[in-house]
């Protein structure tokens, strides 16, 4: 997709149009991927240029994470009305050798055609802790839809592989997968269904994919999960995987 640059005053600012959010939401829904602003920059040029280009693409939504320490540049969103939503953690294991095995037989593959209606049930479902949920001036139908549309998407994508789990031919989850040129794993969504929450099938579930991913020869694996999610984080912390520096997101929507 095409990236917008704005540099000046020792502010620079990326940004980009996120096709399937504004699908999804009716509305044009954009992204900044890149803001750093040097000890002295003046940040009011690229973001007053920002906000004139967002007005001329009808954006209404636009979201941006930074690291936990960019403070300066949070301030300044801050200052042009965008709003903290939430926290986000980057586990990542390195050594899959040290998996245990599952207490409980799970079978992965890729999904086909005709599961995605029920995978798509699950991800309109088993999700509570979305930046979209979180964010109260949004009506949640729209994040369910998204995350539905994920799958879709991602099972469209050659560059993504959508899993699916199940037990005694039960579908109890999925999770979406990216391998990189480099042989590391990122896991982009991954779901146990609504009715197998809470039965302690994911430590299983999850020592299962990492088993895969080990099989393939995978050198490392690594995902995105939500602050406002402790079972997944404590879950993550059991299998061994490390957390690196946090990320703050932050939210700027137009009435």
């Amino acid at each position: 997709m095409p990236t917008i640059t704005f540099e000046a005053d020792g502010a620079a600012l990326e940004g980009f149009l996120v096709p399937w959010d504004s699908e999804i939401f009716g509305f044009a829904v954009a992204q900044i991927s890149r803001l750093e602003l040097s000890d002295r920059a003046d940040p009011n040029g690229i973001l007053h240029d920002f906000d004139a280009w967002c007005v001329g693409q009808g954006v209404r939504l636009v979201s941006c994470r930074l690291d936990h320490t960019r403070l300066r540049e949070s301030m300044a969103l801050e200052e042009v009305g965008f709003r903290f939503v939430e926290m986000v953690h980057e586990p990542r294991l390195d050594l899959i050798d040290r998996v245990a095995a599952p207490r409980r037989v799970i079978q992965i593959a890729e999904a086909v055609e005709d599961d995605l209606a029920a995978i798509e049930e699950i991800a309109y479902s088993a999700f509570t802790t979305g930046r979209f949920l979180l964010d109260w001036r949004l009506p949640p139908e729209l994040s369910r839809r998204r995350y539905a549309a994920w799958v879709r998407n991602s099972f469209n994508d050659p560059g993504h592989s959508v899993l699916k789990a199940t037990v005694d031919e039960e579908l109890v989850g999925f999770f979406i997968v990216e391998t990189r040129p480099d042989g590391s794993v990122y896991w982009h969504l991954t779901a146990i269904a609504p009715r197998w929450q809470g039965k302690g099938l994911g430590m299983s579930l999850w020592r299962t994919m990492l088993l895969r991913h080990r099989a393939d020869d995978a050198t490392s694996v690594s995902t995105t999960i939500s602050g406002h999610n402790p079972p997944a984080l404590n879950l993550y912390a059991r299998l061994g995987f490390k957390f690196g520096a946090a990320q703050m997101t932050f939210h700027r929507l137009t009435p």
